[in-house]
């Protein structure tokens, strides 16, 4: 399953950064009994994946929060080209 899980994630950094919250949710919609934990786990531990930000995410019942953004190392190669 965290070879699934792995190629999913990767998947979806493919086209640009995502916060851990869009990643839980895609992770989820794409495969069931996928938890938190697990995906934190390989973001962190995952060398294709690299953290690139904190970003504020705001709430209704809260001023918000800070959330890390993600992106794969061929992105952030990609990305530095262009710039």
């Amino acid at each position: 399953m965290s070879e699934n899980l792995r190629h999913l994630i990767r998947s979806y950094l493919q086209t640009r950064p995502r916060n851990t919250a869009e990643i839980v949710e895609h992770a989820r919609a794409n495969m069931d009994g996928t938890s938190i934990e697990q995906i934190e786990k390989l973001l962190k531990s995952d060398a294709q994946v690299v953290r690139v930000d904190l970003v504020r995410r705001s709430g209704v019942l809260s001023s918000g929060y800070k959330i890390c953004e993600w992106a794969t190392v061929d992105w952030m190669k990609n990305r530095r080209g262009e710039q």
